[in-house]
């Protein structure tokens, strides 16, 4: 998991604490009821918030989505109930199970760009559990006493927005950063002999690996056999696409989808290793990236620098 998801689970984490001690104060001012609802509420949304997170993170793998969901969910519904009593206990604990199985199968059918909206909003929800505590605890015959009172929801629902914002957009730029560093210091993706194949080829390996490839720079030299190998360490499929400006094919390569117009989609499924064999005859700087969707939205990109 990256930058992205930690900041989102965590802030679940820091809500599920804030909302524990209010219930703890205010139980005595709700009615049994009114605690099934927040309970409910709750435990629902985060489940909700952590199934998409997940359900998209883990693409291909629904059941460890599911059960992680399925147990977020269901601690912060039951944490939030148990200060109410037996009855907000159980709706919380089933609140959260139904909302971690269905946002699992929501983030396991849907990309990446359209899950964050998604997070987004299902996470403004479980904020706004505490504006459900402040109305439910006030007495019914209470009057607004001062038009300050206004600027409380007014105050709590700007902060809330620009942390949500403003916490996605810097998870999205820290990652690539730390992940483009990470990258370049602990791997590297170099032209090497291989015993079976033509002295003057030239042989790079690239892995994929926590829906990350192994290096985001390839360099290789111009108008040398090239065998590029793609070997598929995660539980989920992947690719690799580039686009040349010209290129001379192997008729020997394997796991090939096409190469209309100088383009090179190489595909591995899970646990397995696909090969392809080719000449690059243009000097330049290609991008690449995985064509499966949702995972070049994940960072799953690179260049390919023919020298």
């Amino acid at each position: 998991m990256g930058n992205y998801q930690f900041i989102v689970l965590g802030s679940l984490g820091l809500l599920a604490i804030v909302i524990v001690i209010l219930s703890a104060i205010w139980r005595k001012k709700f009615r049994m009821m009114q605690g099934m609802i927040i309970s409910m509420f709750f435990g629902m949304n985060v489940g909700l918030t952590a199934g998409v997170l997940l359900g998209v993170t883990y693409q291909g793998n629904l059941f460890l989505s599911t059960i992680l969901s399925m147990a977020i969910g269901v601690l912060a519904g039951s944490l939030c109930g148990l200060c109410f009593g037996i009855l907000p206990l159980l709706e919380g604990v089933m609140a959260g199970l139904m909302g971690g199985m269905m946002g699992a199968m929501v983030g396991e059918m849907i990309r990446v760009d359209q899950s964050i909206s998604l997070i987004q909003l299902f996470l403004f929800l479980s904020l706004s559990t505490i504006f459900i505590m402040t109305i439910l605890k006030t007495p019914r015959n209470s009057r607004i006493h001062s038009k300050k009172w206004f600027l409380k929801p007014i105050l709590l629902s700007g902060f809330m927005a620009v942390y949500i914002i403003g916490g996605n957009s810097f998870a999205e730029k820290y990652g690539n950063l730390m992940g483009l560093e990470s990258t370049k210091s602990h791997h590297s993706a170099t032209a090497k002999p291989v015993d079976n194949l033509d002295s003057e080829s030239q042989t790079i390996v690239l892995e994929t690996a926590d829906m990350k490839y192994s290096t985001n720079e390839i360099i290789v030299e111009k108008d040398r056999a090239l065998n590029l190998i793609l070997t598929n360490l995660d539980q989920i499929e992947h690719s690799i696409e580039i686009k040349f400006l010209s290129l001379s094919i192997d008729s020997g390569f394997q796991h090939n989808h096409g190469t209309e117009n100088n383009v090179i989609h190489l595909h591995a499924l899970p646990k397995s290793t696909g090969t392809f064999t080719f000449t690059p005859t243009e000097s330049g700087i290609y991008e690449f990236n995985c064509t499966v969707p949702g995972h070049k939205e994940l960072g799953m990109v690179g260049r390919f620098i023919v020298s």
